[in-house]
């Protein structure tokens, strides 16, 4: 892998570089440590929280393709990350036969994962607004985190503590369109405007910045939306990830036909970099119950 992380849970990643490594962890204890005859570098994995050791950091390696690497390390790191089999075994920096499907409800991760969709899910649903255009009401959101729920979203296998805002859309099944708000001039509100002649966009009675998906007098809509082809592949000692938001309807032959679709990109640090920007001010409190209230 060509990443690494400081601590288990949440936090940044860091391209594994000598400059990026001395840098983060000032070569300090338990990161840096004199094993016999040799020092050895530790980190977190960034997609399973494992233990890893940064190999070649201090000299080039042919292995690496003259570059270091980190790869995990099977034990334990005190006052680091706790290794956990289970998690190795689904980490796709470990596995080449990698499959989608669940982990063993065992998991370390998992149970980070679900612990965190709880105390950050208002974070969670300022990204998907932001990434979609779409304006997740509370009343959406609730119906997505109980969805995510009955899915055991927590136990995907591509489910890390980073994708965790596209995990709970794509453990939903397709959700109706009709009375929800979407962002004014985006490119969905031009693809719903051009293409969805029954549809009319009503300002929102609380944002200039929003309108609301309603039907013309005696027309139906038939719009609805879903988080699909969640695609993750190693390249190069790194992941690249990302997930569509497809939007579709019915034609006049009655056929489902797409209206818009957004492939998201998403990268290392998209959750974290939400929590430091948002930090603890101006926090929708209502969402946080609602997730306290789902969520055991």
């Amino acid at each position: 892998m060509d990443q690494f992380k400081l601590k288990v849970g949440v936090a940044p990643a860091y391209q594994i570089t000598r400059k990026n490594f001395e840098e983060q962890t000032l070569k300090k204890t338990p990161y840096v440590q004199k094993e016999r005859n040799r020092i050895s570098n530790y980190a977190v994995c960034p997609k399973c929280d494992n233990p890893i050791q940064i190999v070649g950091l201090q000299k080039n390696t042919s292995e690496a393709g003259r570059k270091p690497y980190g790869r995990h390390n099977k034990s334990s790191i005190a006052n680091l990350a706790i290794y956990s089999e289970i998690d190795y075994q689904d980490c796709p920096f470990s596995n080449p036969s990698w499959k989608r499907g669940k982990r063993p409800a065992g998991s370390p991760l998992a149970n980070k994962m679900l612990t965190t969709m709880k105390s950050e899910f208002e974070i969670i649903i300022k990204i998907m607004r932001q990434k979609t255009d779409l304006g997740i009401s509370r009343n959406l959101a609730r119906k997505m985190l109980e969805n995510y729920m009955l899915d055991e979203g927590w136990l995907y296998r591509q489910a890390t503590l980073n994708n965790l805002p596209w995990i709970l859309g794509e453990s939903s099944p397709a959700i109706p369109l009709f009375g929800q708000f979407i962002k004014r001039e985006s490119g969905l509100y031009q693809a719903i405007h051009t293409n969805c002649e029954q549809v009319v966009l009503e300002a929102s009675p609380l944002t200039d910045n929003y309108v609301q998906i309603r039907n013309k007098p005696g027309e139906f809509i038939n719009l609805s939306f879903i988080f699909y082809n969640h695609h993750q592949e190693i390249i190069n000692d790194g992941m690249q990830e990302s997930i569509d938001f497809l939007v579709f309807g019915k034609n006049q032959e009655h056929v489902d036909v797409e209206i818009f679709r957004k492939t998201i990109p998403i990268t290392e640090n998209d959750l974290i970099a939400a929590i430091q920007k948002y930090g603890t001010n101006f926090r929708d409190e209502s969402l946080l119950e609602i997730a306290k209230e789902i969520i055991d």
